[in-house]
């Protein structure tokens, strides 16, 4: 090959080379662009390190501004600083559930199998007290949600409510803890167990209506006259619900009659008026939320249909509510007393009870405690045997003398069956 060929050569061979490595160049950048091309594809496109959402390209797309957590992918994809199951975005999400035998915090809760309260209680696995079966599984006298072991297993117990544990078995129903006793919400109302007026007491296996779940519960010819607290239908024994001579025993809640008018805080406003629980009556809310329902009005007319026009704490300024106004049975009424727990979740407003009120005393200065009440600043200044507990600066009798004032039915006596309704210990009507 003479001098001339050899130069071509060369020349020709390093154009091919410039084309080579141009053409290579071009590739890499099309495989690297200069940023995230594809915010959703779990691909690093842009060969940053950063993946998708988290690649501070994607931050402003639409599809990360939805904020998705991917919740198996170990990336904080919506940059929240929580990954996957520990993201809030991820609760209910199946990959998120706990497997009780897998050694693996799968929930990524900080615990895994069976110190996990999603097994704990519930997996047979686990051991222990299985919640809500009605059986006490580890022999330990406790059962269902009156177990420690239970304490913190949502559901069907724990969730900020005290559980009663109460075993309903209605019919044909397995034995489980009554929905009036399971520390749950479980009508979604905003209210759980003697907190819901639904809740006749802890054999009430209904949360969500004015029925117990008791089959044939007053359903009778006067159904709606007879007593709702004694879980049954026809009148055999509605006096339970008016017993004068022995006010002790008498399972009507505070607050009600032996016909289910009662006080409650129809208005959330912290005062009290006499309704009838039953029908459709619920708590009312703001104006407009349900028609006319919580708004001011001069008489029924004013409302809408089913509803009433009912006085702010009996003789305030009126609303719209679906409970009807109702006067109580003064013979057979159980008073809603300061100091007590009573019906629906109702308790005295401070100033109608005296002494403490926001740190100082209702009227500025001395006592404001009515005549033959103590003052007191603990329960321990006040008559424990007289079951007195220190209530607005005052020494309050949360139940009759010889009752027992409970939480739960298991603070109650073993010897003959009782239940705890509004914080005092009854003996469960027959």
């Amino acid at each position: 090959m003479n001098g001339s060929a050899r130069i071509a050569l060369a020349l020709f061979t390093a154009a091919a080379l410039l084309y080579l490595l141009s053409w290579s160049y071009s590739c890499s950048s099309d495989q690297a662009p200069a940023s995230e091309q594809n915010c959703a594809n779990r691909f690093d496109d842009d060969g940053d390190g950063k993946i998708d959402c988290v690649d501070e390209d994607c931050r402003d797309t639409s599809t990360c501004q939805a904020n998705p957590e991917f919740c198996s992918d170990g990336l904080d994809n919506d940059g929240d600083g929580a990954v996957d199951c520990v993201d809030s975005d991820c609760a209910g999400n199946p990959n998120c559930s706990e497997d009780c035998a897998n050694g693996t915090d799968d929930n990524g809760d900080g615990r895994s199998d069976c110190d996990d309260p999603e097994c704990r209680g519930i997996d047979p696995r686990c051991g222990g007290e299985i919640c809500g079966d009605g059986v006490d599984n580890d022999n330990d006298g406790r059962t269902d949600c009156l177990d420690e072991d239970c304490a913190d297993v949502i559901p069907p117990c724990g969730g900020g409510v005290t559980p009663d544990g109460t075993i309903c078995a209605y019919g044909e129903d397995e034995p489980h803890v009554c929905e009036c006793a399971d520390g749950q919400d479980n009508d979604s109302d905003g209210r759980a167990d003697a907190d819901d007026i639904h809740c006749f007491g802890p054999f009430d296996d209904d949360e969500s209506s004015y029925a117990t779940g008791i089959p044939g519960d007053n359903m009778g010819a006067m159904g709606d006259k007879e007593c709702p607290f004694d879980g049954n239908s026809g009148i055999g024994n509605d006096g339970v619900c008016c017993n004068p001579e022995d006010p002790s025993q008498n399972v009507t809640p505070n607050g009600c009659d032996d016909r289910g008018c009662c006080e409650i805080d129809v208005n959330g406003n912290g005062t009290g008026e006499f309704v009838y629980v039953r029908e459709d009556c619920v708590f009312a809310p703001a104006c407009g939320e349900e028609g006319r329902h919580g708004c001011s009005c001069s008489s029924d007319a004013d409302c809408d249909s089913g509803q009433y026009c009912i006085a702010d704490d009996d003789d305030g300024e009126k609303f719209c509510s679906t409970c009807a106004p109702c006067q109580p049975n003064d013979a057979c009424l159980n008073p809603c007393e300061c100091g007590e727990q009573c019906f629906g979740g109702f308790e005295q407003p401070p100033e109608e009870c005296g002494g403490q009120v926001d740190g100082g005393t209702a009227d500025g200065g001395g006592s404001s405690c009515p005549v033959g009440v103590d003052e007191c600043t603990l329960d321990s200044d006040c008559d424990s045997t007289a079951n007195e507990r220190c209530t607005s600066g005052c020494c309050y009798q949360v139940c009759p003398e010889g009752v027992t004032p409970c939480e739960t039915s298991g603070d109650c006596p073993t010897d003959l069956l009782y239940y705890c309704i509004t914080g005092c210990c009854i003996e469960v009507p027959m």
